[in-house]
């Protein structure tokens, strides 16, 4: 089941956080997300445990893919998909999406590329120590 976070799911988002990627936000950084009037945050829950969470900003016509993440025993099961189509709807079809992913994290580009969005350009040194982003976009009506 997908619905809006509140602040009872900050310590699952962080866990998955924290388990997920080599660079994991700070707990206060995400709870900072849920008082931003233009970010939404929602969770994929199964039997009332939070498996999965996804973090965006919605500003005009432009939305940023801020973070998703699933926990490694509920991954390549389509819960990320679903994520995304459930917001990507919300926001309606005329919307310019963007992200940044880290160059050497190949499921997730993989991953955003079967949402449909392709790389347009290279970020040197956007996570520091050397490390790359992609900077990747969606176009309206995609």
């Amino acid at each position: 089941m997908i619905r809006k976070a509140s602040l009872e799911d900050l310590n699952d988002i962080y866990n998955i956080e924290v388990l997920s990627f080599e660079t994991p936000w700070e707990k206060a950084s995400i709870e900072v997300e849920f008082y931003k009037d233009y970010a939404d945050i929602y969770v994929y829950e199964v039997d009332k445990k939070v498996v999965a969470y996804i973090i965006t900003w919605l500003i005009g016509a432009e939305a940023e893919l801020i973070t998703i993440a699933v926990d490694e025993g509920w991954r390549r099961q389509g819960i990320g998909r679903a994520l995304f189509a459930n917001i990507k709807k919300l926001y309606g079809e005329n919307v310019l999406w963007h992200l940044e992913a880290a160059c050497e994290n190949v499921s997730a580009i993989q991953m955003y590329k079967s949402f449909g969005f392709e790389i347009t350009s290279t970020i040197a040194n956007y996570y520091g120590d050397g490390k790359n982003a992609f900077r990747m976009l969606l176009s309206p009506n995609n």
